[in-house]
């Protein structure tokens, strides 16, 4: 292509034309993708813990984020801080891109330069070029005025002119849209599952409560409030009191593996015989300790159930335990 190509363009900085430049320049930015990545990954890792309230606490931080974004309008923002600097009016500028130079000039006559060299990427939206150089500063090419040649044309001399160009190709903003919306269903999905799984959890105190009752248990659910949350403790008794069993609901099935462990190794006195494991499950594991005392420990999900009983009434407390079972 000749050297002494011209390209120019006229262009209206509406708030529409510069809605449209945020936009697809914001989206195209690799550290949101990054972001939003990580964010579902961990969002995914609390799932699996079981820290619902973790979720749905980040989900309404977001919610709320998003809402004062909506009502401040940040884009509006600065769309008017751009007007109030042209004396209220819509900055209408032409750009000409000639013999390795970008030159923008105003309606008011001002003109600003730079050179093709400084341009490190293209990204293309619905009717825009976006020249992208450092430190997110763009330059609008209205497509639909463009004269000097064809769209074609004018990305092939800027494929040959601009020497710090990262890639020779052009970004669709299009296409990160895209990416940016599915990642935000996705988050949606997680927040609205753990919204499900803790109305589901918040009840299974009271299921563990009734299924005791059924079973001629006595049955009473205390709470307490530890770290900014509410916490349940269950206590369960025989008739005639010789078993007891408490049930712990600690939220998170972390938080329940720990004071699982850490209540097993107090009671085997710091040696854990591989006989004292019952079974160990991902979501499930039991230890029967039957050396001084009989002690039946079982973490079910985020569920700790504690229960001790002298040795000659073994038979009691497997028992209550079976009803957590059934």
């Amino acid at each position: 292509m000749k050297k002494d190509k011209e390209f120019s363009s006229k262009s209206v900085l509406d708030y529409k034309t510069y809605r449209e430049f945020a936009v697809g320049y914001g989206s195209t930015r690799r550290a949101n993708i990054i972001f939003m990545s990580l964010a579902i990954i961990l969002l995914m890792l609390y799932m699996f813990q079981g820290s619902y309230g973790l979720v749905i606490l980040v989900g309404i931080i977001c919610l709320v984020f998003l809402i004062l974004f909506k009502i401040i309008g940040i884009n509006k923002i600065q769309y008017k801080r751009t007007k109030n600097l042209n004396n209220g009016e819509d900055l209408k500028q032409t750009v000409k891109i000639s013999d390795g130079n970008i030159v923008l000039t105003s309606q008011k006559g001002d003109t600003s330069s730079y050179k093709l060299s400084q341009i490190i990427g293209i990204i293309e939206t619905k009717n825009l070029f976006i020249l992208k150089m450092k430190y997110n500063v763009g330059i609008i090419i209205d497509k639909n005025n463009l004269t000097g040649g064809s769209k074609e044309e004018f990305i092939n001399y800027l494929y040959e002119e601009c020497s710090s160009l990262k890639a020779k190709k052009v970004i669709q903003s299009k296409k990160w849209l895209i990416i940016r919306n599915v990642f935000i269903g996705v988050c949606l999905l997680i927040f609205l599952l753990a919204i499900i799984f803790s109305f589901v959890n918040s009840n299974k105190m009271e299921k563990y409560e009734k299924s005791f009752e059924d079973k001629g248990y006595k049955a009473s659910i205390s709470e307490s409030v530890n770290d900014g949350y509410t916490s349940k403790t269950m206590t369960v008794m025989s008739d005639k009191g010789s078993n007891i069993l408490y049930v712990y609901d600690f939220k998170t099935k972390n938080l329940a593996s720990r004071n699982l462990e850490y209540w097993a190794n107090n009671e085997a006195h710091d040696d854990i015989k591989k006989e004292y494991i019952k079974a160990d499950k991902s979501n499930y594991k039991k230890y029967v300790i039957d050396d001084d005392e009989y002690v039946i420990l079982i973490r079910k999900d985020n569920f700790v159930f504690y229960g001790k009983g002298s040795l000659k009434d073994k038979a009691g407390l497997d028992s209550m335990m079976d009803v957590i079972d059934d």
